[in-house]
């Protein structure tokens, strides 16, 4: 029983290869019915492992390493597919790659071993989701207001993308003028 929140983590993970398959073949309804499934299992695995008292470091890495593939596949599905913007995917695969180097170099140089997420990253992470789920909503059902809501997604993403993505950057840097550990 106390695997249960790491099943459930891992059927997340195991979803991501299908649901990019569900998007290329444009079954966008199927698609939204495996992120709401997704949805819920990343609420389940946290209520399970709290409630279980399963919490440990393998859940401390899985379970972002899951959201993460989630959110990455259903960037590069859905650009694929033309849904999304090629330079809206650099932005967010930019911002990502110079979050994880930034990251391994202050590891590696100034032993710095915490990361906490600010709070434009959160608010970036979270246009983020809901941009996707947008796209997906209105390639399910093309629906005028459904454009304009994802218009405005995409603009707020871009710019929560880009101020966090300019945030780590400026925290980065910060960092490295410490005197090393």
């Amino acid at each position: 029983m106390r695997l249960l929140p790491h099943i459930l983590t891992l059927l997340r993970l195991l979803a991501s290869p299908f649901l990019a398959w569900l998007i290329i073949q444009s079954r966008f309804i199927e698609a939204l019915l495996v992120v709401c499934f997704a949805g819920l299992t990343d609420w389940l695995d946290g209520y399970t492992a709290r409630r279980l008292g399963a919490t440990g470091e393998l859940g401390i890495i899985l379970d972002p390493i899951a959201d993460k593939v989630m959110l990455v596949t259903l960037f590069l599905a859905l650009t694929y597919d033309g849904l999304i913007p090629l330079w809206m995917l650099a932005l967010v695969m930019g911002r990502d790659l110079v979050i994880v180097i930034g990251s391994l170099l202050l590891w590696t140089f100034r032993n710095v071993k915490k990361f906490v997420p600010s709070i434009t990253g959160k608010i970036s992470t979270f246009f983020q989701i809901v941009f996707v789920l947008l796209v997906l909503l209105h390639a399910a059902f093309p629906l005028t207001f459904l454009f304009w809501l994802q218009m405005l997604a995409l603009a707020l993403t871009a710019l929560f993308t880009a101020w966090s993505g300019f945030g780590y950057v400026r925290l980065g840097i910060r960092l490295t003028r410490r005197l090393p550990a």
